[in-house]
């Protein structure tokens, strides 16, 4: 939800309303149906119509596509959670500085890129935070520090930990504080863009940042040495209709936003049996569908993010950083630091918890190396170099070439598989655990043996069935069936597709920015 739905604003003025609009409509619609597909493939393993058998999704792999393939994903998934997370942790530490030093005005790091190793004190310049002297209009007057351990990164590393040790469902109190976090700062967002459509965009830089044409000539009142730059009046012209060529980036945005199936199996398999899996999936699916294009419209309003002469404004590919000069109220500050802080780091151990079920579902480990290697091991990575770009970048790229195909193309051929496998219908299937169903093919080789556990909150309830595509609906009076293989099917080629130009269109910005 957070890393996409920041862009948003950026994006609808360098592409258009219409096409980010449509896109994430469409792809919201086929990745929750794709989700739910998920879920019925898990529920029609015979013995799992209850999801007590607490399958992941790189053993569901396993179950339908054998050991070979099973390897396979279990790399490529516990590679695309890894770079996810890691990529949080390196952007919420780096938050985490920047509001620890503006709440203290001061903050320290260890560095050990020099000999001898030194605290330092963090920079004013939210650029180039870590330098070894002063830093005078965004340049470093020393060493560029990269190698720190910051204060931030420490006590970010201190909270997530031990929630990573936790199960999910012991994990709640902190994922509604997330949530409520998130809802509630997401509120004081769209109260400051609504104010801010409303004026001109004027905001204070140092003088060496104040694009051409754009210079007033009017010192700050919070800093003499600064100057007041007008970007003009905001509204809704801010966002056109449709732009040509600033379509580049619109799928793969639209698809990295929806890149949260394969975390499913994980939350199935302890959500309360009384829970309906497809309320579930689609009640926030669409207030998220909802959150996403209001932040979209409202923020692109709300700022001149895309100069008149083409030139993508300074740091504008995150609406929080508009948020956060010295023109906005201190109070949308606060919740622009603290949006972060809520939204990312409560999610930091919920994907290393998913990692460490995959682990040991799939008996890879046990339970304390699954918790080393899933929770502990990528803070220890990211120690060494999480003020440097290259590990962003290069979770980043694995998240653009891998996330899409596991996300989106792999759970619509996993359900196509449990249907050409178990094609009994799931509402006349006994209800009981235990039972089998009565197509499966006596050859069948159960390449699988999960542990037959409980659900963990041990409570009891009547599961009922997913039913990602109907089998039939009725119309006019009349019933119409569904060909489930054949929207599978669909589904498949469509969201390769998307992955696939996702990729394309990524590699081509590199060589003409323009595009």
């Amino acid at each position: 939800m957070g890393a996409a739905m920041v862009t948003m604003p950026l994006l609808f003025q360098q592409a258009g309303w219409f096409t980010n609009v449509f896109m994430m409509t469409a792809i919201y619609v086929m990745s929750t149906i794709a989700a739910t597909m998920l879920c019925e493939a898990m529920q029609r393993i015979p013995g799992n119509y209850s999801f007590n058998l607490r399958y992941e999704f790189a053993t569901v792999v396993r179950h339908y596509w054998g050991n070979r393939m099973y390897w396979i994903f279990q790399v490529l998934y516990n590679l695309s959670m890894q770079a996810s997370n890691i990529a949080s942790m390196i952007i919420s530490a780096q938050v985490l500085d920047q509001f620890v030093n503006m709440i203290f005005h001061g903050n320290y790091a260890l560095q050990y890129q020099e000999w001898p190793f030194s605290f330092v004190k963090e920079s004013s310049d939210s650029d180039t935070p870590w330098c070894t002297g002063d830093v005078i209009d965004g340049t470093c007057n020393g060493t560029t520090l990269t190698f720190v351990v910051s204060l931030g990164y420490i006590i970010c590393m201190a909270i997530c930990i031990p929630f990573g040790y936790l199960n999910l469902d012991e994990n709640m109190w902190f994922q509604w504080f997330s949530f409520w976090g998130l809802w509630g700062f997401t509120f004081a967002f769209w109260v400051q863009f609504a104010i801010n459509m409303t004026e001109n965009d004027t905001m204070c830089y140092s003088v060496a940042n104040v694009p051409d044409g754009y210079f007033t000539n009017t010192s700050c009142p919070t800093n003499a040495e600064n100057q007041y730059v007008d970007y003009g009046p905001n509204g809704i012209d801010r966002t056109p209709f449709f732009v040509a060529n600033g379509q580049s980036q619109v799928v793969g945005i639209a698809t990295f936003a929806y890149a949260y199936i394969v975390t499913i199996p994980s939350w199935v398999n302890e959500k309360k049996p009384k829970v309906s899996i497809n309320k579930a999936i689609w009640i926030p699916a669409t207030l998220g569908l909802l959150m996403k294009v209001l932040t979209g419209l409202l923020g692109g309003w709300a700022f001149a993010l895309q100069l008149p002469n083409g030139n993508q404004r300074n740091n504008a590919d995150d609406v929080l950083n508009m948020m956060l000069h010295d023109s906005t109220p201190l109070v949308s500050q606060y919740a622009a630091y603290l949006w972060d802080i809520t939204t990312l780091i409560p999610g930091i151990p919920v994907l290393a918890i998913m990692v460490r079920y995959n682990l040991l579902s799939g008996k890879v480990c046990g339970r304390y190396q699954a918790f080393f290697w899933g929770v502990v091991a990528p803070w220890i990575v990211t120690m060494f170099c999480y003020e440097s770009n290259v590990l962003l970048q290069f979770c980043n790229w694995v998240a653009i070439v891998v996330q899409g195909y596991i996300n989106f193309v792999v759970p619509a051929l996993l359900y196509r598989a449990a249907l050409l496998r178990y094609p009994q219908e799931l509402d006349i299937i006994a209800g009981d655990d235990s039972r089998l169903l009565s197509s499966i093919n006596g050859d069948d080789e159960d390449f699988d043996d999960p542990p037959k556990l409980s659900p963990l909150n041990g409570e009891e309830g009547t599961q009922g069935p997913v039913n990602a595509v109907p089998a039939s609906f009725k119309m006019f009076g009349k019933v119409f069936r569904m060909n489930r293989i054949a929207i599978a099917n669909f589904l498949v080629v469509a969201f390769t597709i998307l992955s696939t130009a996702s990729i394309a269109l990524t590699v081509a910005q590199i060589f003409n920015p323009n595009l």
